[in-house]
């Protein structure tokens, strides 16, 4: 049932995400965030529509006054867009087999009696075996590589902004508790987008390592402690 539910909000950011009702200016490092956790997740409706909510929110940070971006944070701003219309950004975020993921992403969810009748409809949250598309962590790498661009862009212009910094303690505070569906993710992104790492947060880092290799039960956990481990080495003090 909480996925129903969080299927059902994340159509109604796509909605709002139209004509920037969503304030993406003050908003975004919450919307990078939930773009990351819903990423490849879902119906293939519902996964169009997550990607359709990257692509609105760059439009609005390309046509909106305030803040004001240059030329340059422009440029970057229309090449992302264009980058997540191709067909690789298709297949990260799990829309591959879809000629329109606008269309898609609003597919009608009618559904006769027989099918409601019967259990055999598509709900706009469940996947089939059909058209389901499993997210790999490498993926998402990327994805949360193209949205920190997209955002370090816009930090540029904007004096003392703190969107990083946000969308940094968000993902440390998923990615430091337990949870089998979304600490993987939060680890890769916090591994992604992180610019500092103090020791104390390596240690816990470690701590879930441990725990996860006595265990042996997670080898999704442990590939994302490897790898966010592995982007945060450089960060580390000499």
């Amino acid at each position: 049932m909480m996925w129903d539910d969080i299927a059902i909000l994340a159509r109604y950011l796509l909605m709002l995400s139209f004509n920037n009702c969503l304030d993406v200016a003050r908003h975004l490092p919450y919307l990078f965030h939930a773009v990351t956790f819903l990423v490849c997740s879902g119906s293939l409706s519902m996964r169009a529509s997550t990607h359709g909510l990257v692509i609105n929110i760059i439009h609005s940070l390309c046509t909106c006054t305030t803040p004001s971006f240059s030329e340059e944070t422009q440029r970057v701003l229309r090449l992302s867009l264009d980058e997540f219309s191709l067909p690789k950004f298709y297949l990260l975020f799990g829309i591959s087999k879809v000629k329109s993921a606008a269309v898609t992403a609003f597919r009608s969810s009618y559904r006769n009696f027989n099918e409601r009748w019967y259990g055999q409809e598509r709900s706009f949250s469940g996947a089939t075996n059909s058209d389901r598309e499993r997210l790999s962590l490498t993926s998402l790498e990327v994805i949360t590589d193209a949205l920190l661009e997209i955002m370090e862009a816009c930090m540029r212009d904007i004096p003392d902004c703190d969107w990083l910094q946000n969308w940094t303690a968000l993902a440390k505070s998923f990615a430091f508790c337990y949870n089998p569906a979304l600490q993987p993710r939060a680890l890769i992104v916090f591994g992604c987008i992180s610019k500092s790492i103090t020791d104390q947060d390596i240690k816990q880092l470690l701590r879930i390592l441990v725990k996860a290799l006595e265990s042996f039960n997670d080898i999704v956990l442990l590939e994302a402690l490897v790898v966010c481990l592995t982007r945060l080495q450089p960060l580390l003090r000499p």
